[in-house]
């Protein structure tokens, strides 16, 4: 029903607009050719984990298993009007049944105990109207990917590329390195000009991730909004953006509830500040965010506040392009969890993958996180990346936090690691070291392996106290052709 009432208000679009006669005139192709575009994007992964483990706990901590995702897209544009689909079918392979920790038993669990499962879903169906009433205006609405973060980019490669791997989704995203992914039915509307962007948006967020079987269906009662004031790059300083951004969760499901004792009802504020600039023989980029967050956590105030700093720095006449990045990551974590406030930052429906750690094992709750990236380029088709993490815990009154937010009606999101009977808190986590290795043969061809090990420290013994060391290893291979 819902595909044909998008049909329908198609039909009344293309009418408003004026497709109707050109294409009565017997020039189907031709528009059709000037005036659509579609692709293909087929991503195929193979996983081998040898995880934590706790003792008398009969579980399997070392497993592998094989993801498939195909997903095509259709696109019209016409003036002002920009329409878009996308469809996905998607497989699941020798999931665990019984696994110890990692994505693998969650996507097992998350789809009703199927160790195979699959599905073909719609991933995103949305119109946008631009320059409507007036030039700059925009409106976006139905079933769409939220970049929090990525509202405006500049077509310029470094730029764009820090945006989007170090800023863009730190606290709403699109969650698509699972097989699943993330996406949101509701609406945008902004204004943006040469000095400025003004986006405003409000959806409903939808199930997926790791839920393979009810990807894309309504999560009961769980929304977000919010919006942000961009100060575009060179208007404040030379290579430097400014932004002020707000986004509000509210989430009135069962594990919710249950977590917190009441609905959770989030806010937080906060400022970001990106910059790129020529320095000596090289390039100096940095990345600084801060959000302070407010509302009610159940019945507790919330009152937490995080915050991010990153410089980096790229030789790129020298050989294999060294680019050197350090960076520190701060979220509270409660220090009194006997009064009414609940001081843990909230990490709302992030893409987590991207920033503490490929693993997957941590959140961006009660979190500091002291890291290194060195990235190379070995070839024009070769790139190698290494990453290191140190992570500790804020608080010791406050639990060990994974997760990447709400993916079903029946789990909360975020898992609370507590330490085994006997055990306290601590707050050394450990370390993690990621290895990435990336070739691209040709524009539409590319392949990737990885390994990473998590050095488990007292923070994680006390809690995994079988075994507190991780190994992952995956190699994946992605086509994308479109026209």
């Amino acid at each position: 029903m819902r595909v044909l009432s998008f049909s329908f208000t198609f039909f009344l679009l293309l009418n408003f607009i004026g497709i109707s006669p050109v294409l009565g005139e017997g020039d189907l192709e031709g528009f059709f050719r000037e005036h659509t575009r579609s692709g293909v994007n087929v991503r195929l992964r193979n996983e081998l984990w040898d995880t934590f483990e706790k003792k008398g706990v009969e579980t399997d901590n070392t497993f592998d298993f094989f993801l498939v995702r195909a997903r095509g897209f259709f696109d019209v544009f016409w003036k002002d009007l920009y329409i878009h689909a996308m469809i996905q079918g998607i497989k699941g392979l020798n999931l665990p049944e019984n696994g110890a920790f990692g994505p693998g038993p969650l996507y097992f669990t998350a789809s009703g105990n199927d160790d195979d499962p699959g599905d073909l879903q719609l991933v995103e169906l949305s119109f946008q109207i631009n320059n409507v009433p007036y030039t700059g205006f925009f409106l976006k609405a139905g079933r769409m990917g939220i970049e929090e973060g990525g509202e405006v980019f500049y077509g310029e490669p470094k730029f764009d590329l820090v945006k989007r791997t170090r800023l863009s989704e730190r606290l709403v995203g699109n969650w698509d390195w699972v097989n699943v992914g993330r996406r949101y039915d509701g609406g945008m509307i902004g204004y943006e000009n040469d000095l400025f962007n003004l986006s405003l948006f409000g959806a409903n967020v939808l199930k997926g991730g790791v839920d393979f079987d009810d990807g894309y269906e309504w999560l009961d009662s769980v929304f977000v909004f919010g919006g942000a004031f961009t100060l575009k790059k060179d208007v404040f300083v030379k290579g430097t953006e400014l932004r002020v951004f707000n986004v509000f969760y509210f989430d009135n499901r069962t594990p919710a509830k249950t977590v917190a004792g009441g609905s959770l009802k989030i806010n937080s504020t906060g400022v970001s500040v990106l910059g790129v600039y020529g320095f000596g023989p090289g390039e100096l980029d940095m990345v600084g965010w801060f959000a302070v967050q407010t509302g009610k956590f159940g019945e507790l105030d919330q009152k937490a506040v995080g915050f991010i700093g990153e410089i980096g720095y790229q030789l790129p006449t020298l050989l294999f392009k060294p680019w050197l990045r350090l960076g520190v990551a701060y979220a509270s974590g409660d220090g009194n969890p006997s009064d009414s406030d609940h001081g843990t930052f909230f990490n709302v429906v992030p893409t987590n993958h991207k920033w503490y750690g490929y693993m997957d094992a941590i959140a961006f709750s009660n979190l500091e996180d002291y890291y290194l990236q060195l990235i190379l380029e070995l070839h024009r088709m070769i790139s190698f990346s290494v990453d290191g993490h140190l992570f500790r815990l804020a608080s010791d009154d406050e639990f060990w936090i994974g997760g990447s937010g709400a993916f079903n009606n029946k789990a909360f999101g975020y898992v609370f690691f507590t330490p085994v009977d006997g055990e306290e808190v601590r707050r050394n986590l450990g370390g993690e070291l990621d290895f990435t290795l990336t070739l691209k043969p040709v524009k539409y061809l590319s392949f990737d392996m990885g390994y990473s090990h998590l050095f488990g420290g007292k923070g994680v013994e006390v809690v995994f106290d079988r075994e507190d060391q991780m190994n992952w290893f995956y190699v994946q291979t992605t086509v994308s052709l479109s026209r």
